[in-house]
C-alpha cells in the first residue's frame, strides 16, 4: 500500500550488499532454503491446529482489482488477452467463502509491477487467510502467528516477539506528530494545511489519497520505535477499498497494518460484504486510475455475487512471507531470502 520507495542502486551495489550479508553462493542458498522451509512448515502447522483448511485459487484472472496504486502483470494466450496475474488471492478466496468453510488460508506466489528494490519484488510469496470475526480478532491472531513462527524459527532469539504487540491509532499519530487530521479534511483543506506547514513534494495535481500518503510517509512512517513490532489501526476508508467502515465513524475503516523493524509486514481488515457499496468503491478506484492515465478494469461480477451470499462478519489478513522471513532473520534486503531472484535485466 505504501507508495514510498528507496532507490535500488546499481547491480554492483546489490551484489556487494549480498556478499556482505553472506547471501551469495551455494552455502548461503542452503541456509535460506532451510529457513524458508521451517517458516512455511510453522505457518501451516499454526493454521492446521486452528481448524483452517488450505485452499488454492487461480493465478490468472480475466480482470483485476482497480487499486489505484497496484498494477497487475498482463498475460496473453496465443492471440487472446490481456489476462492478468493476480496481485493477491483475495478475490479468489472470498469467492470460496460461501462454500461453507469459514476458515481458509493460502500460501501462494503473487505478481505486481514493482521495481526491484530493497523491499520490493515483482514476484513474491503471500500468506492470506479468512475467518469469521472482525479486525480485532484478526489482529490478535496475527500477533499469535508471528509469535509462534518466531519461536519455531529462532528459539530463544525469538523472545522479543512473545509479548502483545503495541497498537497505535492512526488519527492520533497524525494529531501528535503533525497537528493535522486528514480524516476530517477535504482535499483542498488538507492541501492548504500541509502547504502552511511547509510540507515538501505536494502539488496542485495531488488528489486526497496522494496527499494522505505523502503526509503519512513524511511524518508517520519510520518515526515510531523499531525495536518492537506494532500495529497501526483505523485507516481511511478512502484507501481501504474492500474494508468495512467503522460503525458510526464515517471515513475510517476497520483495518490494521503490522510493522516489524519499521517495515510493513501485514495488512488486515473486517471485510466489506455489501455488494452495492463494494461496486461503488471499485468504480471510484477506476475513476482514480483514469485520472492517472492508468488502465481501468471491469468489475468482477462473480466476486460481488459471492459477497451477497455471506452472512455475519468475516475478516482477512495478508502477510508478505519474504518480508516476514527477512525481518525475523534481521536482514535489510529481500534478495537475502529469495535465492536466484528474478531480474528484468
Amino acid at each position: 500500500m505504501t507508495m514510498h520507495k528507496k532507490g535500488s542502486g546499481d547491480n554492483k551495489t546489490i551484489i556487494s550488499s549480498m556478499e556482505k550479508q553472506g547471501t551469495s553462493g551455494p552455502s548461503a542458498h542452503y541456509d535460506i532454503l532451510k529457513k524458508r522451509h521451517e517458516l512455511l512448515k510453522s505457518i501451516r502447522r499454526f493454521f492446521y491446529d486452528r481448524g483452517y483448511i488450505e485452499v488454492e485459487t487461480a493465478n490468472l484472472m480475466k480482470t483485476a482489482p482497480p487499486d489505484p496504486y497496484i498494477d497487475p502483470l498482463k498475460v496473453y494466450i496465443d492471440s487472446k488477452g490481456p489476462f492478468f496475474l493476480h496481485t493477491s488471492p483475495e478475490m479468489g478466496m472470498k469467492k470460496l467463502l460461501p462454500s461453507g468453510h469459514k476458515r481458509i488460508f493460502q500460501v501462494c506466489k503473487v505478481y505486481r509491477v514493482e521495481e526491484h528494490e530493497e523491499i520490493h519484488n515483482t514476484e513474491f510469496t503471500m500468506l492470506e487467510w479468512y475467518r469469521e470475526g472482525d479486525y480485532v480478532d484478526a489482529m490478535q491472531e496475527t500477533n499469535e502467528l508471528v509469535s509462534a513462527v518466531a519461536r519455531d524459527l529462532l528459539g530463544k532469539d525469538g523472545e522479543d516477539f512473545q509479548k502483545p504487540f503495541h497498537i497505535y491509532e492512526l488519527e492520533r499519530l497524525f494529531q501528535e506528530k503533525t497537528n493535522i487530521s486528514p480524516f476530517c479534511l477535504g482535499r483542498d483543506e488538507l492541501f492548504e494545511a500541509m502547504r502552511r506547514k511547509g510540507f515538501l513534494g505536494i502539488d496542485d495535481d495531488d488528489d486526497l489519497s496522494s496527499l494522505f500518503f505523502k503526509l503519512y510517509v513524511q511524518k508517520i512512517e519510520g518515526t515510531l520505535a523499531k525495536d518492537d513490532p506494532y500495529f497501526i489501526i483505523d485507516w481511511p476508508t478512502l484507501i481501504s477499498t474492500m474494508a468495512k467502515e467503522k460503525t458510526g465513524v464515517p471515513g475510517k475503516a476497520e483495518r490494521f497494518e503490522l510493522y516489524i523493524h519499521g517495515l510493513e509486514i501485514a495488512n488486515g481488515y473486517t471485510e466489506l460484504l455489501d455488494p452495492a457499496a463494494q461496486r461503488k468503491r471499485f468504480l471510484e478506484d477506476n475513476e482514480a486510475r483514469h485520472r492517472s492515465d492508468k488502465e481501468t478494469f471491469d468489475v468482477d461480477e462473480a466476486f460481488l455475487e459471492s459477497l451477497s451470499m455471506l452472512e455475519g462478519s468475516y475478516t482477512g489478513v495478508s502477510i508478505g512471507v519474504d518480508r516476514l522471513l527477512m525481518t525475523l532473520l534481521g536482514k535489510d534486503r529481500i534478495d537475502v531470502v529469495i535465492p536466484h531472484r528474478f531480474r528484468k535485466t
